[in-house]
């Protein structure tokens, strides 16, 4: 285990708590977000911190450049920008003056002792998610900032670097990791040519283990469909969990409001009951039905009340007939619409896990044949090439509140009198 380059204690990730805390404390009267609140939530996360990605930095809106539009969701709309100073980093420490170097061989410091600043990534591209209205800090907004705190966990979920405000329109925003490769509809959609099964199941692997690690700490997303899985691509594609505008803990409710995009609602939610661990895993179901038949679930079909409450009666999308029989199998018990009955995030990790780890001769063994991937290839390209249009009512995929309670329990009335009386 390294050791801190300024007390000499060992420290986990390169990360000293009672070093890295005092200089942020030196630091806590040198900015202000305006708000008590928001300064709050950042001062409890730099003086608490044990791990570097866990803290959270007030990012004046001077300190971004090159901001671009890149696209518009639900809640807000997302921008690339350029951090000038950047997120801090760990450097070895090769030389030490105060330290014999036969004792301490692996040295690490977040802290630059001699410039008396950060280590940093300087010139680091970022996302900034700007939310609608948000010139004072609302309560989602703060949710959003303490969730998202609370789940930079790890490699696997998008990480959060701050808060910056854009003084034209005193606007607050979140400044969070980019990723290169966007989101998995884009990732399917732009590298159509370079997937394989091998590559999904490695996927999906990562989106299990990390809505696995965010179900471990109690917490639910609440959103989560193909848009909030973000990519960067390096060679191999690395797919993250995102947007944790809803995502709160278990115990925790301050709407009764169902928002998503529908045909990644699980059918208990679009009913009007509480949201569960089990609805992110049929979620997870429709992002598993995306990647095998190459669009997104009922993209036929209009996004509508309608749609709910097919869904809410039974109705699922079709499923490919190339699709591997043991896919389909985990696939359609993720979306089981009995919620008890759908596989937890610990097991579809351990699967997709276990899948990653065959050679290609298992693979073939449990139905992933090269005959069924040349298929799927096939229609790969073929969506890519012509793609279907989008209806109106799809609005982007962006997630949306629905309030279809109401129609869904009314006409299921109507559908079990009428079964009822044919019996």
């Amino acid at each position: 285990m390294p050791r801190c380059s300024e007390c000499g204690k060992k420290v986990s990730n390169g990360y000293c708590k009672p070093c890295n805390s005092a200089h942020w404390w030196d630091n806590l009267q040198n900015w202000t977000s305006g708000n008590a609140n928001i300064d709050g939530l950042i001062w409890d996360s730099q003086l608490n911190a044990d791990e570097r990605w866990k803290t959270l930095e007030w990012i004046e809106y001077s300190n971004l450049k090159n901001i671009e539009y890149i696209a518009e969701g639900g809640f807000g709309i997302i921008y690339k920008a350029v951090w000038i100073d950047g997120p801090i980093k760990e450097e070895r420490i090769r030389k030490r003056r105060y330290f014999s170097w036969s004792r301490y061989k692996n040295m690490v410091s977040c802290w630059n002792t001699e410039k008396s600043e950060w280590n940093r990534h300087s010139n680091w591209t970022v996302a900034i998610k700007k939310c609608r209205k948000a010139t004072s800090a609302s309560l989602e907004f703060l949710d959003e900032m303490k969730n998202n705190s609370n789940l930079n966990l790890n490699d696997y979920v998008n990480r959060i670097y701050g808060v910056t405000r854009d003084p034209l329109t005193n606007e607050y925003a979140i400044v969070t990791a980019f990723q290169n490769g966007g989101s998995l509809r884009k990732v399917i959609s732009e590298n159509h040519n370079k997937l394989s099964w091998k590559k999904i199941i490695l996927m999906l692997s990562d989106i299990s283990r990390g809505l696995a690690e965010i179900h471990s700490r109690g917490y639910c997303h609440k959103d989560f469909h193909s848009g909030n899985i973000l990519n960067s691509i390096y060679g191999n594609i690395y797919p993250m969990i995102g947007d944790f505008g809803l995502s709160r803990p278990m115990n925790e409710s301050v709407t009764d409001k169902v928002y998503g995009v529908i045909p990644f609602v699980a059918p208990e939610v679009l009913s009007g009951k509480k949201y569960s661990k089990a609805a992110d895993i049929y979620g997870l179901g429709m992002i598993m039905y995306e990647i095998i038949s190459v669009e997104p679930p009922f993209v036929e079909r209009d996004y509508d009340q309608d749609l709910a409450l097919v869904i809410c009666k039974g109705e699922r999308p079709l499923i490919p007939e190339y699709a591997p029989e043991y896919y389909i199998d985990l696939m359609t018990k993720c979306w089981d619409p009995i919620p008890a009955n759908r596989s937890t995030a610990d097991e579809l990790w351990n699967q997709f896990n276990d899948w990653g780890n065959m050679n290609l001769d298992g693979l073939q063994n449990m139905g992933f044949t090269y005959e069924r991937e040349s298929r799927w290839k096939k229609r790969l390209t073929a969506v890519k090439e012509s793609p279907r249009p989008i209806k109106k009512s799809h609005n982007s995929f962006a997630s949306k509140h629905l309030d279809y309670s109401d129609y869904i329990s009314h006409n299921n009335s109507l559908y079990l009198k009428e079964t009822n009386n044919i019996t």
